[in-house]
């Protein structure tokens, strides 16, 4: 994990994102425990209180789960998030679908569309 400090993100949100993906993605698997704050500050060169800030955000977004004995932890709950991420980008194909049908696009294009794009992902 790189930080940007030249960014308008602020470093905290970065690392949102970042373990956000990890853990949507699959990279960071359910149960697994994730660095201490001192580490990952010390890694990354930053305030602890920001990691802390970070993993608090992750808690009430209920991607990790924190034991103030044990450390933190991504939740095993992971199933029901990613079934949420998953309509909330349904729904955001549905607004573009409904854009691009208004504009008189054939439902043949929009599909070979995303289909090339898919390819290359």
């Amino acid at each position: 994990m790189e930080i940007d400090v030249q960014s308008r993100v602020p470093i905290y949100e970065q690392i949102v994102n970042h373990l956000r993906q990890q853990i949507l993605y699959g990279e960071l698997k359910p149960a697994e425990k994730l660095p201490s704050i001192r580490l990952l500050a010390k890694k990354l060169q930053v305030n602890p209180n920001t990691i802390k800030k970070s993993y608090q955000i992750l808690e009430k977004q209920q991607l990790v789960k924190s034991n103030s004995t044990k450390g933190t932890f991504v939740t095993t709950e992971l199933e029901h998030l990613l079934e949420e991420r998953i309509k909330e980008s349904f729904e955001a194909i549905t607004l573009e679908t409904k854009e691009l049908k208004k504009m008189g696009v054939s439902l043949k294009r929009v599909v070979e569309g995303i289909e090339k794009k898919w390819k290359v992902l």
